[in-house]
């Protein structure tokens, strides 16, 4: 068994791009999520889940569709901490004019992030610093240079691809890299080694971006480290199609076909989302190779990992683009399916010393859960989905030692939306399940410690609330099935300078049932 499973492990689901901090520039930042640790400390909390941090392309705000499955999004850089803006006054003093702290200020107060001028704000001021990073320590070979250069070459297996497809991305006005020149389509060796002597100076900015984001998490993983904060990261099931990853690995990929889910509660038709299928025999020729190379780069960031969709590994809900082909499972026989799944977690688990969670919700085949059981690899217990045969809740206190309990996903509405809509049949089940009673659910705002209550004391090791359902709002992150603003915008309204003040009572309670709670396990 994992050494992190040893011990209960406590913590809240709580998206970068929500943290608010005094300091921010619209949206959650590394050095933001450093001023969280100190929060969470003082509720108890000693693990925090985020959503996936890839860089998403312009325009987009899932994080679940990415450009790299290795970059980091630059949109999460603290430009104010970087240590060589100090540098360059006469930087410092336009980031500090009027002009520029009311354009701060009027997108740290918004009450939702708004990804598109975070990202403009951000990228003009980066650039800015580049140039003269460049100019004072680049091109005068200096220590800090060295630095820079040296995390470019332990890098290079992905990050050369990276940031040249994402200079040809700004080249061609973002055009799908199947519609580029051949020669830039299809990687040709010279086209590319003259692209890079052009745009040389181009290029190396996406290098830098990424050296930037990468001093500032590592930076706040020493501080998670230093007060026993243990970091999961969520690693997608798959990148973006227009994504440096399958254009420099594309025989990886089968572009003619797209995967999806089938029909469940979330569709009565199944989903489509717009994301290539793996070439699995490919990929299995080097023994998943891209993902156990993205599982190692990310243990430089996290503990544990979320494997996004697990199911998909063992059989992949596919979807022709040719709309005369039905959507199918690629592997129909259930053996295959098992191995296939089998393997793909064994690579990944023996690839970093970071501990797998396998997100298994939705239609799963018993099989599943049976190897992640094998394999001592945490599953999902959702506490409203999990019944038994007679109807009735199952007790978080039976949950499996080696499991994740939460109340809800991401994807889901929060504790306390749930409670004021669910069916009156089933919010009594779950009230007599936490309270003992058969008497009549109070409101949630009543319920909420004895909800919270039982799923602590849960007999899964790890117990994950997302920030919502611990503070008891109603607040969604996404909801499946829609577009719009309302989506991945989420912020918290307090700041982590200022929640303890403003919920002081709130965190003192859910810290005090941490504590009651924390070591219950079954074994």
């Amino acid at each position: 068994m994992h050494q992190l499973l040893e011990k209960k492990l406590t913590g809240t689901l709580f998206p970068l791009f929500a943290m608010r901090s005094k300091k921010d520039w619209g949206i959650g930042d590394a050095a933001a999520m450093t001023r969280w640790f100190d929060v969470m400390k003082a509720m108890n909390l000693d693990l925090l889940q985020v959503l996936p941090i890839n860089e998403m392309p312009p325009g987009v705000s899932c994080p679940y569709t990415a450009l790299s499955a290795f970059a980091l999004d630059p949109i999460y850089i603290a430009v104010e901490e970087l240590p060589e803006l100090k540098e360059f006054p006469d930087l410092l003093a336009e980031i500090n004019s009027r002009r520029s702290r009311a354009a701060i200020k009027k997108l740290r107060t918004a009450k939702a992030v708004m990804y598109n001028e975070v990202r403009h704000l951000k990228f003009a001021t980066l650039w800015k610093l580049y140039t003269r990073f460049h100019e004072h320590h680049i091109l005068k070979d200096s220590p800090l240079a060295g630095e820079f250069l040296d995390f470019c070459r332990a890098n290079a297996g992905w990050l050369e691809d990276y940031a040249i497809f994402r200079r040809l991305k700004d080249t061609h006005n973002w055009t799908s890299w199947t519609h580029w020149e051949l020669p830039l389509k299809e990687r040709d060796q010279k086209a590319l080694e003259e692209l890079h002597g052009r745009e040389e100076h181009q290029v190396l900015f996406f290098k830098y971006l990424q050296w930037a984001i990468h001093r500032q998490w590592t930076a706040a993983r020493a501080r998670a480290a230093q007060l026993d904060i243990t970091l999961l990261g969520d690693l997608p099931f798959m990148v973006n199609q227009e994504s440096s990853d399958v254009w420099a690995r594309q025989a990886e990929f089968s572009l003619d076909r797209e995967v999806g889910a089938p029909p469940d509660a979330f569709s009565d038709t199944g989903q489509r989302w717009g994301l290539p299928a793996y070439n699995w025999p490919a990929i299995e020729e080097n023994n998943f190779e891209w993902w156990r190379s993205k599982v190692k780069k990310a243990a430089e960031f996290y503990d544990l990992f979320r494997i996004d969709h697990m199911v998909g590994f063992f059989r992949t809900w596919v979807i022709p683009r040719d709309v005369a082909l039905k959507p199918d499972f690629d592997i129909k026989d259930e053996p295959a399916q098992r191995s296939r799944g089998r393997r793909f977690l064994e690579a990944v688990a023996a690839a970093s010393p970071m501990l797998p969670v396998a997100e298994d919700l939705g239609v799963i085949p018993p099989y599943v859960g049976e190897v992640l059981t094998e394999l001592n690899i945490p599953g999902y217990k959702v506490m409203r989905w999990e019944k038994s045969k007679d109807g009735k809740y199952t007790a978080p206190a039976n949950y499996p030692p080696v499991s994740l309990a939460t109340s809800s996903t991401h994807d889901n509405e929060p504790l306390a939306d749930w409670w004021d809509t669910v069916a009156a049949e089933e919010k009594q089940l779950l009230w007599e399940l936490v309270s003992s009673t058969t008497s009549k659910p109070p409101a949630f705002a009543r319920a909420r410690e004895q909800v919270l209550a039982s799923l602590l004391a849960a007999g899964s090791r790890i117990v994950i609330l997302p920030i919502q359902d611990i503070l008891g709002t109603k607040d969604r992150v996404n909801t499946p099935g829609t577009l719009g603003d309302h989506n991945w915008t989420y912020r918290l309204p307090e700041t982590a300078e200022d929640f303890l003040k403003k919920n002081g009572k709130t965190a003192a309670g859910f810290a005090a049932l941490v504590r009651q709670h924390r070591g219950q396990t079954n074994g």
